[in-house]
């Protein structure tokens, strides 16, 4: 691990030792663990290092005592202090569901169809879906990934499910490469198709002229859904991210009101 994995790790943790202590009797809380990994950070990296990680991954409340900032730079709502005009902001991560959410709803219209016919196929696994419209699919996932009240390893389950479905679905639409096998793919298809008529392949020549009709239109949708769901995955999809959003979650619970 670098330096930044470990101190993150110390700061998944914390909110485990605080537990423990409360348990113990003693009169210790998340914010005194973080506080002894900062220490620690800053006797063994160089000070600038050592600042630009804390700036990444902690925050500090009105009385200067620092708590986790999970997952890092990312969610920032504002809070307003009880009498004063002035707010300090603080951190409460959308769950990983909602996050997927908010990334298919700013796709093309025809990729969102697309998505949530694939869903409806792979992750649902209910063969009546399928003679359902695009709207109700859509309808179907968005209610999949809005479900309420799901325990923290169901969440992280489904998350991991559609990660999995949707990049064995569109991995060859994230690509110009994958794009021009298919496009290679559909010619092949009509040459064979005149060639023999009665063939296999040639009940497959509609679908293939239809892959070269749209081609031109649908790649760039794709190409720029596949790369800001890259974006989104390595930012709140790793095993990392997702560790530290189930930690927050427990630690809140912990914590209480």
């Amino acid at each position: 691990m670098n330096a930044e994995n470990n101190f993150a790790a110390r700061l998944l943790d914390a909110g485990r030792l605080a537990a423990i202590a409360r348990t113990c009797g003693l009169e210790a809380d998340v914010s005194y663990y973080v506080d002894e990994a900062l220490k620690e950070l800053w006797r063994t990296r160089p000070p600038e290092e050592a600042k630009a990680i804390a700036e990444r991954w902690v925050l500090w409340d009105a009385k200067g005592r620092p708590w986790p900032r999970m997952p890092p730079l990312e969610n920032v709502i504002r809070l307003h202090r009880a009498g004063s005009t002035e707010t300090s902001v603080v951190n409460r991560p959308t769950t990983p569901l909602q996050a997927i959410r908010d990334w298919f709803e700013k796709q093309d219209e025809r990729v969102r169809y697309e998505i949530a016919g694939m869903a409806a196929l792979l992750i649902f696994e209910g063969s009546n879906l399928l003679d359902l419209s695009s709207q109700e699919w859509c309808d179907c996932f968005r209610k999949w990934l809005n479900d309420a009240g799901l325990p923290n390893n169901a969440v992280i389950g489904r998350a991991l499910t559609f990660r999995t479905c949707f990049e064995y679905f569109g991995e060859s639409r994230f690509t110009e490469a994958g794009w021009t096998r298919s496009e290679e793919a559909a010619v092949k298809i009509l040459e064979d198709a005149k060639l023999d008529p009665n063939s296999e392949t040639a009940h497959l020549a509609s679908i293939a002229r239809k892959v070269l009709d749209t081609s031109p239109s649908w790649k760039g949708s794709w190409i720029e859904a596949g790369r800001s769901w890259r974006k989104l995955t390595e930012t709140s999809l790793t095993p990392r991210a997702l560790r530290v959003w189930s930690a927050s979650q427990m630690e809140k619970r912990n914590l209480g009101p």
